[in-house]
């Protein structure tokens, strides 16, 4: 096991240039005291590590080295044969690439190797799509993918919800696709900011060019970000009891809701429910859809929301005759 551990790290450093030790610790489930021991470990064992100092800093091999440990286990070349989403790389205009890239590698395996990794393909399919949303376009994408790559500036035209568009100096430093929906990463005045990129509605390539900071780890980025923002969300729990027969309605209602817990009501044929919505207008809607087979617990305000909804309803189709 840690055999494997160090040449984790060693290939982590010499695909990544340099990595902190909190970094390293997260990547291999392991303890930053830990990772220092590796460290001494590598050091002993002729391998040219080295700790750079510094808030840039992090562990780095010294430059020039390169092991050639790199071969890949079964497992690890079957996992380069899973088909990602196609519908995210025709958006990066990498299709083609992948299948080319994906027949060189086949060819370079043994016959019977090849037939064996390309029918992974046919045994786990990703579709990152939802079942109803409706795929949204990015105008600009091929002029962001080219800005990224080609580290130049963007002049992009960008829409908040609910606001007029304002223009923008961006420099572009990851896509990020979270579900079929693409954002952009970038940074603004030196303040890293996500961009979702079908409110961007137009761009421009500058002939500004500039230095991605060093330190900058996307897929790090994305996490943070993601959290802060899941806590920044309206919370309104609710306190139901639920028909039994229901209990597989509660995620398939087509409503964003959050099932944070359920157990045995006590009362014949009912689950008590713990909910979480974003406001009560959806938690009301939400729970009129299961008609008499819900009952709710908690909160007070809630049941008279729903009351009110329903006389409205009621109202309404007793006028329509």
């Amino acid at each position: 096991m840690r055999a494997e551990r160090l040449l984790s790290i060693v290939l982590l450093l010499q695909n990544r240039k340099i990595i902190s030790t909190k970094a390293l610790a997260e990547e291999l489930g392991v303890s930053e005291r830990t990772v220092h021991r590796d460290m001494d470990a590598l050091s002993s064992a002729g391998i040219p590590v080295y700790a750079e100092r510094g808030k840039m800093g992090g562990w780095k091999l010294l430059d020039g080295y390169r092991t050639q440990l790199t071969g890949l286990t079964n497992e690890e070349v079957r996992t380069l044969f899973l088909s990602p989403p196609i519908d995210l790389l025709g958006d990066l205009g990498y299709t083609k690439n992948w299948q080319e890239a994906r027949e060189k590698l086949l060819a370079s395996l043994s016959s019977a190797a090849s037939v064996d990794f390309a029918d992974a393909q046919n045994r786990i399919y990703i579709d990152a799509s939802t079942w109803r949303g409706k795929k949204e376009t990015v105008e600009a994408f091929s002029l962001l993918n080219q800005g990224l790559w080609e580290q130049r500036a963007l002049s992009i035209s960008y829409e908040k919800y609910g606001s007029a568009a304002t223009e923008r100096e961006v420099e572009p430093l990851g896509l990020v696709a979270k579900g079929s929906t693409w954002y952009l990463i970038a940074a603004e005045q030196q303040e890293l900011k996500t961009f979702r990129a079908s409110r961007i509605r137009s761009a421009q390539l500058l002939p500004k060019r500039f230095e991605r900071p060093e330190s900058f780890n996307l897929a790090r980025y994305w996490h943070d970000s993601k959290n802060a923002f899941i806590r920044t969300l309206p919370s309104y729990e609710v306190n139901l009891l639920v028909a039994y027969e229901q209990k597989d309605m509660l995620h398939s209602s087509g409503r964003y809701v959050r099932v944070l817990d359920f157990y045995e009501s006590g009362e014949d044929g009912w689950l008590t429910v713990r909910l979480s919505f974003d406001t009560k207008e959806e938690a009301a809607a939400y729970i009129v859809g299961f008609g008499n087979k819900v009952k709710i617990i908690a909160p007070t305000d809630l049941k008279e929301h729903v009351w009110m909804i329903a006389k409205q309803a009621l109202k309404a189709h007793t006028a329509n005759g």
